[in-house]
């Protein structure tokens, strides 16, 4: 008989209050930058009530693009699309942008990594963790971190 290889599964933890540094306004853009993947964030500039506590956060996402079969690769792109007319994401900023006076009162703040997916779901699980839902305008269920919920 073969021994029993034990696969361990490290997870990461984040904190999605302090893991981004530097935040932007989003009325004025970035010059364009390629090839950069990582996650990345929307917030207002005031907390809003949640379930459980107060945020600011309205969004975390992810840009894991291969540029080998991407265009336009990395965060400044996948940023850059929200700010174009369509739907989903997008429309739901511009009528957050609407409801809080325009694009001045949103900031956004990106952090490149080497596993967008993994950095990603450890923000989102440590959000769910302290308010008991996702942010607003995050579609993904709210059936992360159960049992990790304090």
């Amino acid at each position: 008989m073969s021994p029993e290889v034990e696969r361990e599964t490290i997870q990461l933890e984040l904190d999605y209050r302090t893991y981004f540094e530097h935040w932007r306004n989003w009325e004025t853009f970035e010059d364009r930058f390629d090839g950069v993947n990582g996650v990345y964030a929307f917030r207002l500039k005031r907390a809003f009530g949640r379930l459980r506590g107060s945020s600011d956060i309205l969004y975390i996402g992810k840009a894991e693009q291969d540029p080998a079969r991407n265009k336009r690769p990395g965060i400044w792109h996948r940023l850059n699309n929200y700010r174009q007319p369509n739907s989903g994401s997008s429309a739901r900023l511009r009528q957050v942008e609407a409801c809080f006076g325009g694009r001045s009162k949103i900031e956004y703040a990106y952090r490149e990594c080497e596993n967008p997916a993994e950095a990603e779901r450890a923000l989102l699980d440590d959000y769910y963790a302290r308010h008991m839902e996702m942010p607003p305008l995050n579609r993904a269920s709210g059936k992360r971190s159960q049992g990790n919920a304090s």
